[in-house]
């Protein structure tokens, strides 16, 4: 079992001052090998300081749980765990590219933020699918593997 507690810290800028902000996530990722587990980490946590996680989204709670797609006959999957979209569910199949690995978390924090901010289009799959791959390339190309 592998987790980690993240404290962020985002600044909101008003006029000539500073305002900090601290978020406390709460990440937790079992499941697949010690690599898996930790470039889903790092993607994670990379997607929650700020990429893709507005300013405005308050502590969340991810457990992950990477697994093979035969076992839930998907690539991911993310589920609310409660009534204030603050605590996740979500499901990473492991045997696919990297590429497409760190796409598929991507895809599902994009579904998180939606869950979080309560705006989307339909059942949001179009602008994860838009966006997941744009998001796997920048976190990528910022050397954050």
């Amino acid at each position: 079992m592998f987790g980690m507690d993240l404290i962020l810290t985002r600044k909101h800028w008003a006029g000539d001052c500073s305002l900090g902000e601290v978020m406390s996530h709460t990440l937790k990722v079992t499941g697949g090998t010690k690599s898996d587990r930790e470039v889903a980490e790092k993607a994670i946590r990379w997607a929650l300081s700020g990429p893709i996680l507005t300013s405005t989204t308050p502590d969340v709670s991810i457990k992950v749980k990477i697994c093979q797609f035969v076992t839930h006959q998907c690539w991911g999957s993310v589920v609310e765990d409660n009534e204030e979209n603050t605590a996740f569910s979500m499901t990473i199949a492991n045997n696919q590219s990297l590429r497409d690995y760190i796409a598929t978390i991507m895809h599902e924090m994009i579904h998180v933020n939606q869950y979080v901010t309560q705006k989307w289009d339909g059942d949001g799959e179009r602008e994860a699918e838009y966006w997941q791959y744009k998001m796997a390339d920048m976190f990528w190309t910022n050397g954050e593997l």
